[in-house]
């Protein structure tokens, strides 16, 4: 193709290219999550994470995308314990809520998805392939296929949290 020819196809295709460009959503069209319970249900669930996932050297760090918080980690609620993990002192209401606010928060229109579909294809949130070691993980994988920890959390985004997985994966190794 010669210089003027690519020049030609290239003023041709600039109209379409900035409308596009250009385009916006409508004023009035916004995103509305669908998410799985945040109440009691989830309390089981975040109990697993921040056990499995919420130390303070790994996602028990204000610093990280996902932060947990709770009795074997960084505590949110500061009158209930110093910022150091303080097993002792159960984990608050407060600290659930936060931890619910940043599970949701990592994907929204992927856990939208998955939600709404029943908690099919979990594998879609990084979350469940981090955890699974199936993704690059700093902590490698801490559950797998079909285990109570897997089961726990597949559970919950399907809107019938496993709460006796939950409770049983509290104590599972982790996996090498």
């Amino acid at each position: 193709m010669s210089a003027r020819a690519g020049l030609f196809a290239f003023l041709l295709a600039a109209p379409a290219m900035l409308a596009f460009a250009c385009s916006t959503p409508a004023p009035d069209a916004r995103f509305v999550e669908t998410a799985p319970d945040g109440g009691a249900t989830f309390q089981p669930v975040a109990d697993m994470l921040v056990h499995t996932c919420g130390t303070l050297d790994c996602h028990g760090q204000p610093a990280r995308n996902l932060r947990l918080y709770g009795r074997e980690g960084v505590r949110w609620d500061k009158d209930a314990s110093p910022s150091v993990n303080d097993a002792g002192i159960a984990t608050t209401a407060a600290e659930y809520e936060q931890d619910y606010l940043s599970v949701v928060g990592l994907e929204p229109e992927v856990l939208s998805q998955v939600v709404s579909q029943g908690g099919a294809a979990p594998e879609r949130l990084t979350l469940v392939r981090k955890g699974r070691g199936d993704e690059d993980h700093k902590g490698g994988a801490l559950y797998k296929v079909g285990d109570d920890r897997d089961l726990c959390l597949r559970s919950w985004l399907g809107g019938n949290t496993n709460t006796t997985a939950c409770a049983r994966s509290v104590d599972l190794k982790i996996y090498p």
